[in-house]
């Protein structure tokens, strides 16, 4: 079993890792759409049709690319001052319902994601600004994002957190 765990860590990691460099990549992009925006706004006097919804859709991937990495080294927003006030069996029981909340949560976020990227998809939905964008393309990432968080936590709830990495203290 230790093995398949093992496998199991490494996969996740290497997919948040993936993901996390998407998501550094739109951010990037982002900052250039968004200076190229303000520069042509101002300086030139030619405001970009495309800029605004460009940029909604570069923040809508860096989110949803970057939830699981997030959760894998856990930074996410949670109440400490509750956490502090139980004993370790308390926090462990707590641990393992968050985590499969989670895991439910995300599981009903792939599949209704997927209806909702399918359907957009099968009818050509498109964006209705002069961009014309397939919003089937920026619906997958809802699901791909509820994945990438539902596979982090089954790997915490698999493994506890031994698996959390050196990242998590990058920040403090």
């Amino acid at each position: 079993m230790r093995p398949l765990a093992n496998r199991f860590t490494r996969f996740t990691n290497r997919m948040n890792q993936f993901a996390i460099a998407i998501s550094e990549l739109s951010l990037v992009a982002l900052m250039l759409c968004i200076c190229y925006a303000v520069i042509s706004r101002y300086f030139f006097k030619s405001p970009s049709m495309y800029a605004t919804e460009t940029c909604v859709y570069l923040l809508l991937l860096a989110t949803w690319a970057s939830v699981g990495y997030i959760h894998q080294i856990d930074r996410h927003v949670r109440v400490e001052v509750f956490e502090s006030l139980f004993n370790d069996k308390i926090k462990l029981v707590a641990k393992i319902i968050s985590m499969t909340c989670i895991i439910a949560f995300c599981a009903v976020l792939v599949w209704a994601g997927y209806l909702v990227a399918e359907t957009a998809y099968l009818r050509n939905y498109r964006s209705t600004s002069l961009m014309k964008f397939p919003l089937w393309i920026t619906y997958t990432l809802i699901p791909c994002g509820g994945l990438l968080l539902g596979l982090t936590a089954l790997n915490r709830l698999i493994t506890g957190d031994k698996h959390l990495t050196d990242d998590k203290n990058e920040g403090a």
